[in-house]
């Protein structure tokens, strides 16, 4: 049995369900779980732990002191035997902390670099490339949730630390339909986006593109499920884009697989990514997707096996992939059961598990021979 501290900063999204999945996993297999972050994360399942620390994303030298401290108290409490800290804030807390434990591995998943995310001015890029890069030697092991999150890490990093563990979720079963979605399905194809509604996710891409798409087919209706900021400034574009009538925010979506059961197509349509979840859910009830081409979207979801991919930001290139698989359902519907079958032959949670726990092992053995050397 090893004992697993996982340090967590955001407790929502995708980093809130990889941590919860993880945490529930390696508890079915024996393990001894302890969370730390602001509060645990939905959905976990199992005998926990959890400690609270007030982690916050924004820098600020004079807090994240006091934070570090109070997180070197829980380690020496907890006495885990690995590490594992979970995106950027927390990876910054849990790898300085390490100087206080430096023979406890520390592994450190970015669940999307921030240097490559979506943000307006180069000079913020810059600093969190170089953060990271001054941060990179204090992990035992950067476990990255897909390919192309390997290929940053190698570039800020020891190429040789690096290691790729995919997302996984368990594959869907029948279950029951959006009654708003199945309404609107009752006169036409619907597509359907799921994403927090904040610059970076690309849903104005989508309306853009919805003009060219009605001219063509103009029963198909659009379904956003999800909340945000930019709620109120995307109603705007779709009335000024004429749309309006046919884009449907939901609002946030309790069962987000509801949703997608009553679609016909899903469209993902971020600026970036490293590899989201909503992806696989998509491809669990057998949607073909057309998605953005950043991050590992195409490590998911391969153009023209299970999808299409376009230029992220190129709405009339979206509107074209979009109303190719509404001109021809049978494509769609091959692309989408090898989205379902390509989810349970690759991207599973018990994949996840496995693969994170090879990890664990792996340092645990250099720890072992560390100290069994004469």
């Amino acid at each position: 049995m090893t004992r697993v501290l996982l340090v967590h900063q955001p407790t929502d999204g995708g980093v809130g369900r990889h941590v919860a999945d993880l945490a529930t996993g390696l508890v079915e297999r024996g393990h001894e779980v302890f969370l730390c972050g602001p509060e645990p994360p939905a959905g976990l399942i199992g005998p926990y732990r959890h400690a609270q620390l007030d982690l916050r994303r924004a820098i600020a030298p004079r807090t994240d002191a006091g934070v570090i401290a109070a997180y070197t108290a829980i380690v020496r409490s907890v006495r885990p035997d690995v590490i594992h800290a979970h995106s950027s804030k927390a990876g910054a807390i849990a790898r300085l902390g390490r100087l206080g434990h430096p023979r406890v591995p520390v592994l450190y998943t970015p669940h999307g670099y921030a240097f490559a995310g979506y943000f307006s001015r180069k000079l913020e890029r810059a600093a969190y490339r170089e953060i990271e890069r001054a941060l990179a030697r204090l992990a035992s092991r950067v476990v990255c949730v897909c390919e192309a999150e390997a290929c940053l890490a190698r570039t800020v990093g020891p190429a040789k630390r690096v290691r790729v563990v995919y997302n996984g979720i368990e594959p869907a079963s029948a279950g029951p339909v959006d009654p708003r979605v199945a309404e609107l399905a009752e006169s036409g194809p619907v597509v359907c986006a799921l994403a927090q509604l904040r610059p970076g996710k690309g849903i104005e891409t989508l309306i853009d593109a919805l003009p060219q798409i009605l001219a063509r087919h103009p029963r198909a209706r659009v379904a956003i499920g999800g909340e945000g900021p930019d709620l109120d400034a995307l109603r705007s574009r779709a009335q000024a884009r004429g749309t309006a009538e046919a884009v449907h925010f939901l609002g946030p979506c309790e069962d987000p697989l509801a949703v997608l059961r009553g679609a016909e197509l899903f469209a993902h349509t971020s600026w970036a990514e490293s590899f989201p979840y909503v992806i696989l859910e998509a491809m669990s009830v057998g949607l073909p997707i057309v998605a953005s081409d950043v991050g590992g979207v195409a490590e998911a979801s391969p153009d023209g096996e299970t999808g299409l991919l376009v230029t992220s930001g190129d709405a009339h290139e979206l509107a074209r992939a979009l109303m190719r698989l509404l001109d021809d359902p049978a494509l769609g519907a091959r692309m989408g059961a090898a989205a379902r079958a390509r989810l349970e032959r690759r991207f599973t949670r018990a994949h996840m598990v496995e693969g994170v726990v090879a990890v664990y092992d792996e340092v645990l053995a250099r720890v072992s021979r560390r100290v069994d050397a004469p």
